[in-house]
């Protein structure tokens, strides 16, 4: 067996017209068109990349399963309306076939995404734990969310829906925070996305969010911002997204914070000096 450019499968020379579909517990089947609808591929997923998703080939309607060979579906990834992982086939024309982790995700310590499942051995009377690993980076995404981003060469992004939760910077370091609604295994509930990494003020008196990844892999989320005095010894940053539209989160930036930027730190001093000066008051730092 073999799949062809199409995500056809190929057995002894014939062509397969047929429709993928996904199981709860990760297994793939491949049922075939017709009036019994049989089912002639059935696998375990394996791993996932950014256009593809791998999984293990076994016999089916054998007394034993026995795995044959790796098989990599090509598509792309997306996050559905209920913050799903899918993973929409690849295929000449009509819709695409669309397979969806029904499982919880979560992040992982290198602010990785991880899916997790739980597979059951029926004849061994077993259960196991099995994980996907996604390697990509978080960004701003469409209408002001939160996206992670797997190849933006070919649109394969998780884009998130959700809203921003209010934060304070007072060291270096810091999180954030993204709360959303999540469906898991039927049930729903909400979910808070938290990531790790440094603060920073750039030049440009935007402020980002720099995150690490494995590999020593670092990428900065990006944010707009309009600075105010918030009181003696703080600043007060509203953050935009690239559009300059609101995302709802306030950051209170502590002098200790501010004076470890260097030049950027001087700039937003001046900035905000002049500012008071045109409103008539005297502002000390």
């Amino acid at each position: 067996m073999r799949l062809d450019r199409l995500n056809r499968l190929i057995h002894d020379g014939e062509t397969m017209e047929g429709s993928w579909e996904m199981g709860s517990d990760g297994e793939i089947r491949y049922r075939r068109r017709g009036s019994e609808q049989e089912v002639v591929l059935t696998g375990d997923i394996l791993s996932a990349d950014p256009n593809s998703l791998t999984f293990h080939l076994r016999e089916v309607q054998q007394e034993e399963d026995v795995q044959l060979r790796q098989m990599s579906l090509r598509g792309r990834w997306r996050a559905d309306e209920r913050n799903r992982l899918t993973f929409l086939v690849e295929r000449e024309q009509g819709p695409k076939e669309v397979l969806t982790l029904e499982g919880g995700w979560e992040v992982g310590p290198k602010n990785e995404i991880l899916y997790r499942f739980e597979r059951t051995d029926l004849k061994r009377r077993s259960r196991s734990l099995h994980e996907i690993r996604f390697d990509g980076y978080w960004d701003l995404g469409e209408e002001r969310g939160l996206s992670y981003v797997l190849d933006a060469d070919t649109d394969s992004v998780f884009r998130f829906r959700g809203a921003f939760q209010t934060a304070s910077i007072r060291q270096m370091t810091g999180a954030l925070r993204y709360q959303i609604g999540l469906e898991a295994e039927g049930r729903s509930r909400l979910q808070t996305v938290t990531l790790f990494g440094k603060w920073k003020l750039s030049r440009d008196l935007s402020l980002e969010f720099e995150v690490p990844y494995s590999g020593r892999f670092r990428r900065a989320i990006s944010f707009g911002a309009t600075y105010s005095w918030d009181r003696r010894t703080a600043v007060s940053a509203k953050l935009t997204a690239p559009d300059g539209g609101p995302l709802g989160l306030e950051l209170t930036l502590h002098r200790e914070f501010l004076r470890g930027q260097g030049e950027a730190f001087v700039r937003l001093r001046r900035s905000l000096e002049e500012t008071a000066a045109e409103a008539g008051v005297r502002v000390r730092w």
